[in-house]
């Protein structure tokens, strides 16, 4: 799976598609509506999905895993673990529901908010068809020798 071409924005709902950059911001599709527009970098928080990592707490050395991995999980699992909705969940629901997809993350350092973004974001590329576009797109180089 890779995320590298999809980006939250801080305050605006819902996951991005990149189409480009430009020196002083980027140029998104907004998924909903499917037009593009421009964001400066200097009024805009935007965060690519491909750079997210979630904490473990492994002897392996590795200290996050990918977005990307916890997506494969959670869609892996979705007809035995399905996602909780979020209007109606508590906190121990998420973390419980959190703790089947990604047993080793680790407690301290993921937050109950976190697991609210990444079920939220999945929820929405998933109802919006960009999960699958996710799945079909080719992993760069660099994500491809992390993975090995």
């Amino acid at each position: 799976m890779n995320l590298e071409r999809f980006v939250v924005v801080a305050g605006t709902p819902g996951v991005h598609k990149l189409i480009t950059t430009r020196g002083n911001g980027i140029i998104v599709e907004d998924t909903v509506q499917k037009k593009t527009r421009f964001l400066s970098i200097r009024q805009n928080q935007v965060t690519p999905l491909g750079t997210i990592g979630i904490y473990t707490d492994t002897d392996k050395g590795q200290d996050t895993i990918s977005l990307a991995e916890v997506f494969g999980r959670m869609l892996e699992q979705m007809e035995e673990s399905p996602l909780p909705d979020l209007t109606s969940a508590n906190s121990a629901d998420l973390r419980a529901y959190f703790t089947k997809v990604v047993p080793e993350h680790d407690q301290d350092r993921v937050h109950i908010n976190d697991i609210k973004k990444c079920v939220k974001w999945f929820a929405y590329m998933q109802q919006t068809g960009l999960l699958a576009e996710a799945q079909q797109a080719e992993p760069t180089e660099a994500e491809s020798d992390t993975q090995e």
